[in-house]
């Protein structure tokens, strides 16, 4: 049998979050908007877009740094991987110039390094994180984190937020998402906004990683963010949550004396 993919094993591993139905209640207006640098939202799915996907209009999207040009994008947040301080400076500056919201570093790509893979990024210390904070002079977010430890570092930094995302440790068999998340968000205890980051099969998905405590989720999906938004209201409308302020880790079932 193969092993299972890290997005294989997030998925999975959300499963284990069952919801439990709340059905009287007067949640009636549903509202899942929130602001976010800035922009009203209608709701907390920030997609992340690949190859020549469209550019965002009315929502925060993460897009590669190259797709952003001169005239920026007024909503997209571009993502630059972590490679030589030297190179990585000058093209923060370029991007803060662009008028984007913000900027997003991402070390997931440290999973590809020799042996498994040709990768040539490198990890970065509280000091590489202050200046390049300093040199984009806006919001940064750091993508990828998985230590507790990495996530008061980015804090300590002055990074806006961090992303929560298994993808470095795609060779470590390291922890899922849900398992993760938790451990993180006691590290930081409000020090610094905490996003969870990676593929989901649902808006249900999106509402269990909001429960467990994340602010807002980075989506890996072909699905529709239409579609995804729906569900996300439909899971928030049956266990009486009218707002994202609603949606907490008691909508979580826990079973007595740790029987499944």
């Amino acid at each position: 049998m193969s092993e299972m993919s890290e997005d294989e094993r997030d998925t999975q591993a959300l499963t284990r979050f069952r919801l439990v139905p709340r059905l009287l209640h007067d949640a009636g207006e549903l509202d899942s908007s929130l602001t976010l640098l800035g922009r009203r939202l209608p709701s907390p799915l920030l997609p992340r877009l690949t190859g020549d996907a469209p550019l965002p209009e009315r929502t925060l999207a993460l897009v590669d740094a190259q797709r952003v040009g001169d005239e920026g994008a007024a909503w997209a947040l571009p993502v630059l991987a972590s490679t030589k301080m030297g190179e990585l400076v000058p093209e923060v500056r370029r991007l803060a110039d662009t008028g984007a919201p913000g900027l997003v570093l991402d070390m997931s790509p440290l999973a590809e390094l020799p042996p498994y893979g040709k990768g040539t990024g490198r990890p970065r210390t509280r000091e590489d994180l202050a200046e390049l904070a300093a040199a984009a002079g806006q919001p940064m977010w750091l993508y990828g984190v998985l230590s507790p430890d990495d996530a008061v570092v980015a804090a300590e930094a002055g990074l806006e937020a961090i992303v929560v995302h298994t993808g470095a440790a795609r060779f470590l068999g390291g922890p899922s998402l849900a398992d993760a998340l938790p451990d993180v968000l006691d590290a930081v205890a409000g020090m610094i906004s905490v996003y969870a980051g990676g593929r989901v099969a649902s808006g249900i998905d999106v509402f269990r990683y909001l429960a467990i405590g994340a602010e807002a989720v980075v989506i890996e999906t072909d699905r529709a963010l239409a579609s995804l938004e729906a569900e996300l209201q439909y899971a928030m409308r049956l266990t009486g949550c009218a707002t994202l302020a609603d949606i907490g880790y008691d909508v979580i079932y826990e079973p007595l004396f740790g029987d499944a």
